[in-house]
Order: C-alpha cells, then sequence, then structure tokens
C-alpha cells in the first residue's frame, strides 16, 4: 500500500467531511464568481465594438461613392456615424459580382441596413453585403450603432440599440425625404433583432429580410454548451425576444440563412418562418456560414433577394 493511500485511510470522519466542505466551497466561489460575472459583464460578451474602421466603402476591393452620415439620436447628444451609398446612375455600372443580378429594381428603393454586433460597419463582409445592395440597384444606409466605430457612445444595451434603429429611421424619412413604401429593411445576425423591432413600429416600410438572425438571446445564448448549467435566465439582461414578436409583422418577409451557419443554427430561421404571418419567403443557403453566405449561382443570396423584391409593390 502507497504512503497516499495509507494517509488517506488514516483521516478521521471530521477531516473528510472538513476535505469535501473546502471542495464544495471552492466550486460554489467558482460558480458563484461566474454567475456575478454574466450577471453584470454579459453586454460585453454580447456586444464587441471596434472603435477602427479597417476598410471604407471606396476601397479597391468595392470602389464605392459614399457619403459620410452623422445621424442625431431623438433626447441624446450623441450621433451616429454613418455611410449613405447612392444607387447607380446611368451610365455609371457597378458590379461586384458580374455573374449576378444587376439593377433589379421598378423604382428606386433604399436599403436600411442594420448589421450585427461584431467590429463595425468597415468589416470586410459587411461592406460586401453593401455592395451588393447596390449592384442589384439599392441606395444604401448603413451606420454605426453608438459606441462602434467613430458613433458616439459607450457599450450599448439593447434599448438604445432599437433607439438607435429608429434614428436611422428618421434620417432617412426626415432628412433624405425618403418615402416609407421605398425603404427595405435588412437586419443580419444580432441586426435582425433589431431590425424585425423596427419593422414592428414602421409597417408601412416595403418589407423585411432577416439574415443568420436568432430566435431570442436567451435561446441563442443556450447552443453554447458551457452555459446549460447557468440559469441564466435569472441574470440576463439583453432579450431580444424576436420569437415572440414575429406574429405581428405587418409586411413581408425574406429570411436567408447558411445551412451551415456555426454561430446561429438555421433552425432559427426556419422556426421564425413557421411562425411569420404571410407573405414569407425562406432561403436556406447551402454551405454557407453565418457572414459569409454567397455562394454562386440557384445558392446566391442575390437572386433570392431579386425573387423577393420582385414580389413587393413599385
Amino acid at each position: 500500500m502507497s504512503h497516499t493511500s495509507r494517509s488517506t485511510s488514516r483521516l478521521s470522519p471530521s477531516q473528510l467531511f472538513k476535505r469535501l466542505f473546502v471542495g464544495v466551497s471552492m466550486f460554489g466561489v467558482a460558480y458563484l464568481s461566474f454567475f456575478l460575472f454574466l450577471t453584470f459583464r454579459q453586454r460585453h460578451l454580447i456586444y464587441r465594438p471596434n472603435p477602427d474602421l479597417s476598410m471604407l466603402p471606396s476601397a479597391p476591393d468595392f470602389g464605392l461613392p459614399y457619403e459620410d452620415v452623422w445621424i442625431s439620436i431623438p433626447n441624446s447628444p450623441e450621433q451616429l456615424h454613418g455611410w449613405w451609398i447612392p444607387s447607380v446612375v446611368p451610365p455609371e455600372q457597378y458590379a461586384i459580382l458580374p455573374q449576378e443580378p444587376m439593377q433589379v429594381l421598378q423604382s428606386p428603393k433604399v436599403m436600411l441596413y442594420l448589421c450585427g454586433v461584431g467590429r463595425n460597419m468597415g468589416d470586410y463582409n459587411y461592406l460586401s453585403r453593401v455592395a451588393a445592395f447596390r449592384q442589384l440597384g439599392f441606395s444604401v444606409l448603413v451606420f454605426d450603432y453608438r459606441g462602434y466605430g467613430r458613433s458616439k457612445g459607450g457599450f450599448p444595451n439593447e434599448t438604445q440599440l432599437y433607439e438607435d434603429s429608429q434614428a436611422a429611421w428618421n434620417y432617412l424619412r426626415q432628412v433624405r425625404q425618403v418615402p416609407a413604401e421605398q425603404i427595405l429593411i435588412y437586419g443580419e445576425s444580432l441586426g435582425g433583432a433589431i431590425a424585425l423591432d423596427l419593422a414592428l413600429k414602421h409597417p408601412e416600410a416595403s418589407g423585411l429580410i432577416l439574415q443568420s438572425t436568432f430566435t431570442s438571446m436567451l435561446e441563442a445564448v443556450q447552443q453554447k454548451s458551457f452555459i446549460k448549467t447557468i440559469p441564466i435566465h435569472l441574470v440576463l439582461t439583453e432579450w431580444f425576444e424576436s420569437i415572440a414578436k414575429i406574429s405581428s409583422l405587418q409586411m413581408p418577409v425574406l429570411f436567408l440563412h447558411g445551412s451551415s451557419d456555426s454561430v446561429v443554427p438555421s433552425e432559427m430561421s426556419q422556426r421564425l418562418y413557421a411562425a411569420a404571418p404571410e407573405p414569407k419567403q425562406l432561403f436556406l443557403i447551402p454551405e454557407a456560414d453565418h457572414v459569409s453566405i454567397y455562394q454562386p449561382g440557384d445558392r446566391s443570396y442575390f437572386r433570392a433577394i431579386q425573387r423577393f423584391v420582385e414580389t413587393l409593390p413599385p
């Protein structure tokens, strides 16, 4: 018998209880610390703002004309930084992917683009989306939420993000004088939850496109295996309950989602689609991931958007 075995066998019941108590206490302290961390720092886990714009629309990969715009937030001294990208005016031609549809609109429309909450609007993938919208014929307003890029403010919360989207809507309606029926709202990832909230407030908009978005923040977080032992519903402050809201939608909606999404399972868009009222469309993109969703040919989201806008009033 080893020395360790002999020592353990000689422990009295009180000593064994003491060791067990210390072990359980250490586990409890670690569990409580993690619980408190989630309570007070969860916004820093959800929102990942980057103050530096890694690319501009005019970058050689995109060659987009743009105008810097500053958007006032009602009842706040803070302003949002955005880019206004005008639609193509003949004889100009613009094609980021020449094999995909170009200039498909029968009348002018503006895409109000609500990005996800990773990095900022200068991200390559977000600018790729903006370029796709312009190729299809849209003018585009894209902006950074408060605390992102050059927008003012600190870490946002759910309510403030809804306010930011409303500020962008106000800018289009009041400053650009864009009729509501010419505005198409596009939300990507968490931006989809923000876009849905805005669409519910403005049923007069032309339509809604939700890409790679989730049913609710609670269900999205519960996808993470390390969270399953935490009663996250007791500490969650950012809810984004799209699945509870979608049945109240009063405009056409298109859902886009990659079947190989490694962040938000495509099943979430399928559930949102099932709960949404008509008219609605669902386009699952084989082998596409969360942000990189382009696939050529029949799998192209360009073509899915084209089919969708063809169903909208001119």
